[in-house]
């Protein structure tokens, strides 16, 4: 199970260094679970916190991942908008009876609707600049519903100087 891929995520392409800052709208028609290492993020410590983060993901569990598993980057159990403290997890997607193992946790991705972005480019810069665009230019930021955002990673791509990444925003 942890290979099979969301039913709306479409075939990739090569990457190339722009960013797509229209969205695409999206059905998910079911609950995604992600198990992997999570930490409580405060906004003021996120430029250091999530480096950290990736740092022990990438030495710790990386390595032993299949090359057809994607990667995720889970944001979720914010305290009210992403101008508060969450929680980011970064995982695979499992079986949703997959044991969860000690020192791991897991979340939900909930069926629903998303809007998705693609980072393409220096890993870093992609993502703060599509970030930034959802925060504060995306017309419909508004309609976000703060239950699971994430990004997605396939693991062959991570540890390049260009990321391709798709970015998923929940939608009330």
């Amino acid at each position: 199970m942890g290979s099979r891929r969301p039913r709306y995520l479409p075939p990739r392409r090569s990457p190339r260094r722009s960013i797509q800052m229209h969205a695409e709208y999206l059905k998910q028609d079911e609950d995604v679970v992600i198990i992997g290492l999570a930490v409580r993020i405060a906004p003021e410590q996120a430029a250091r916190d999530i480096p950290l983060l990736w740092q022990r993901f990438m030495q710790m569990h990386l390595p032993t991942l299949e090359p057809t598993h994607d990667v995720y980057a889970v944001y979720c159990e914010y305290e009210r908008d992403h101008t508060g403290p969450y929680t980011m997890l970064l995982g695979t997607r499992v079986d949703a009876k997959a044991p969860v193992p000690e020192g791991l946790r897991r979340v939900v991705l909930p069926r629903g609707a998303y809007a998705r972005f693609i980072a393409r480019g220096d890993p870093a810069q992609a993502l703060w600049r599509t970030w930034s665009h959802v925060w504060n230019e995306w017309e419909r930021r508004g309609e976000r519903r703060f239950a699971a955002d994430f990004e997605r990673y396939e693991r062959a791509a991570l540890g390049r100087d260009t990321v391709e990444a798709e970015v998923l925003v929940g939608l009330a």
